[in-house]
């Protein structure tokens, strides 16, 4: 049985706390130093406290559940002790420190505690005299707390708002260098483009091309996907961009929304809507505490679903959303996790399509779209939703249900992974294997012969060379017209180099989004592969890419383009295994991949917040073409039609130079970042 006496250190709480003296608290930060409002302050009181992972919000095991110990007196000053067997951050004014189990030192008002390096940030925020003994110190310490964000807020907005002016006058002082400065009149042709670039800055294409009124019509979302809002870029790098609550809206009467990460107290302030909807699923890759944190804080009428991992090391990483409403289904596939991070600060990409019910007429038709999406919901195994929805009565909401859509308008091919062993049918049903699968049923145009590869993604795997090769293998499928197989493509790794990471947005930051150790990224077999992330055409050098994306071009010109959730690693796509005749794969991924000739034919524009009403836009005799938004071409004729993708990123890419390093998370960086940080 507990004493009391023991239980007044336990973690988050204290038998006779009322009798205890509140000297400060801790407030918990975002990575950007501004106080988390949706995460639950930690009273400091006079004498021991102990502060560990019952008081973090995100499950993380290196922190242990007494990881510190808090030493308070009554001036509000407080000796911290290291408990725990990893270090700690300490940082003072423009002192930082780094401190080791057992290692001791005094905090004061305004300093700041790392809990893990670079994550778990906190910030210590004492009580004067007269308030510490006041009864009513929880009235005092939030207006402290309001105050304390209020101020970081302030900081946040002059510094981004600094690093507006600074992207704007580096802009104009590479356009005066090149002494290429012109602006474009309107281009009018038959383009269902996603950007209108009436009043763009265009240069050489040796230099970069500002895409300034960055447009997608209405009659062409669905053949494109868009890019995320990022906070502090300026206004013209946002055009035609996504927040949540531009995907999640309308009168959605079932939401299913798949992810890795779920912060349930983000989503709640970044999509109330959610909170209106009367039945969702989230199915997710969560763990250990976390789960539980999901279960207290979820509404009632919620349901979580873990799918199982039958190969260890492997993760439920996809990310989609199924919004079922009364006209029809919404699907969006994208790349970032349900946090506040991923949707504010990194670049990030989402495509999304509606689909009217099915006709009595056509009940019985599917399409590739729909047998790939039916397949992947299957394999998840989710608990089946009992609902009554208008017109149709009570229904199941399990896989069999999403057969009663039309995805006959589908502008994009499903690429999935799935855990397993994968073996006879089903060896080319998933991962690289269905990539190549696909791409061996297209054909392209003769440019794309031996043209290279782009892989871009947020986190690398331990691979070698032999399986490089086999990926490439998948990724260079397809024939030209001419019926010749367009060969292998050399292809380029788009990874951030350290420089890219100091001088982002969130500084080193950013960088533990991007998790790849240096025993990954350090082979000497990968130097050949790397290239820079650059792009500035989108404003986008120093959002830090989570986006996952690959394809095959030939300078603007793209064969395909795949947007994803996986990364470069075997996990994620799949290793040959057996004499080629099985392949592995651990984790869940989903992408969708676009091709000229799944967007030929007719398509139908149909919008489930709309009136309803579906467009018909006949374009069968016509050539599709996809490019870059930097494409400077005309259409080879009046039927040709092009559609402009994008893409985040420079092409063609331009290889690493002897001084550029590439980033990798366990490293240590003594220079300084643009917040004046140091790594970790």
């Amino acid at each position: 049985m507990e004493t009391r006496a023991s239980s007044d250190f336990k973690l988050g709480s204290t038998v006779m706390a009322s009798s205890r003296v509140t000297i400060g608290l801790l407030l918990p930060l975002q990575r950007n130093f501004i106080v988390d409002a949706s995460a639950e302050k930690i009273s400091v009181f006079e004498g021991v406290n102990f502060v560990g992972r019952d008081n973090i919000t995100m499950t993380d095991k290196r922190v242990s559940r007494k990881h510190i110990s808090l030493h308070g007196s009554s001036d509000g000053v407080v000796e911290l002790v290291v408990e725990g067997p990893n270090p700690v951050i300490f940082k003072s004014g423009n002192q930082r420190r780094k401190l080791s189990s057992q290692e001791k030192l005094f905090i004061d008002d305004g300093d700041i505690l790392e809990l893990i390096p670079g994550n778990h940030f906190f910030k210590y925020v004492k009580a004067s005299g007269e308030h510490a003994s006041s009864s009513g110190r929880d009235l005092v310490f939030s207006d402290i707390a309001q105050k304390q964000a209020d101020k970081d807020a302030l900081v946040y907005d002059r510094n981004h708002q600094l690093l507006q002016d600074e992207a704007l006058a580096r802009t104009l002082q590479n356009l005066e260098d090149n002494r290429l400065l012109e602006v474009s009149p309107p281009v009018v042709s038959k383009s269902w483009s996603s950007c209108a670039t009436s009043d763009a800055v265009r240069v050489s294409s040796n230099s970069m091309e500002a895409i300034h009124q960055f447009d997608v019509s209405k009659d062409c979302l669905s053949l494109v996907f868009r890019l995320m809002r990022v906070q502090g870029l300026p206004k013209w790098a946002n055009e035609c961009t996504v927040a949540i609550n531009d995907v999640i809206e309308g009168n959605i009467l079932v939401a299913i929304l798949s992810n890795y990460m779920v912060d349930i107290d983000w989503l709640k302030t970044a999509c109330p809507k959610l909170w209106q909807i009367a039945h969702v699923l989230i199915v997710h890759g969560e763990s250990g505490n976390r789960v539980d944190h999901l279960q207290k804080k979820k509404p009632v009428n919620w349901v979580l679903h873990k799918p199982s991992l039958p190969i260890s090391y492997g993760t439920h990483h996809s990310k989609a959303m199924l919004l079922v409403y009364e006209t029809g289904v919404r699907i969006i596939i994208h790349s970032a996790n349900l946090i506040h991070v991923d949707w504010n600060n990194k670049t990030q990409g989402l495509w999304m399509q509606d689909f009217p019910y099915k006709n009595v007429k056509n009940l019985s038709e599917s399409s590739f779209f729909e047998r790939d999406l039916i397949d992947y919901i299957n394999t998840l195994k989710w608990p089946g939703l009992n609902v009554n929805l208008p017109k149709l009565g009570d229904v199941n909401i399990n896989a069999s249900f999403f057969k009663k859509f039309d995805y006959s308008s589908a502008a994009v091919r499903l690429i999935a992974s799935v855990p397993g062993y994968h073996s006879g049918p089903n060896l080319k049903k998933w991962g690289h294997m269905k990539m190549r699968t696909v791409l061996e049923e297209c054909e392209f145009d003769k440019e794309f012969s031996k043209s290279p590869l782009v892989y871009q993604f947020s986190s690398l795997g331990s691979l070698d060379e032999r399986w490089m090769s086999e990926f490439g293998a998948s990724m260079s499928a397809g024939i030209s017209h001419d019926n010749f197989p367009l060969g292998s493509g050399k292809p380029v790794i788009i990874w951030p180099t350290v420089e890219d990471v100091r001088c982002s947005l969130e500084g080193y930051a950013a960088g533990s989004a991007i998790p790849s150790p240096q025993k990954n990224v350090e082979k000497e077999f990968l130097k050949k592969y790397w290239s820079k992330w650059k792009a500035d055409h989108l404003g986008r050098c120093r959002a830090m890419p989570h986006i996952k994306s690959y394809t095959r071009h030939s300078g603007q010109n793209l064969a395909w383009f795949l947007l994803t959730s996986a990364n470069l690693s075997k996990a994620a796509w799949g290793a040959l295994q057996k004499n080629n005749s099985q392949l592995m794969i651990r984790s869940y991924e989903l992408g969708v991949l676009f091709l000229p000739s799944v967007m030929k034919g007719n398509l139908s524009q149909f919008s489930c917040t709309g009136n309803g009403d579906m467009k018909q836009m006949s374009t069968k005799n016509s050539k599709t073409k996809l490019v870059t938004l930097c494409w400077n071409g005309e259409p080879d004729s009046s039927s040709e039609i092009i559609i402009r993708l994008p893409v985040p990123y420079q092409l063609p890419a331009q290889p690493y130079s002897p001084e550029d390093v590439p980033w990798s998370w366990d490293r240590l960086y003594a220079k300084k970042d643009i917040h004046g940080e140091v790594w970790p």
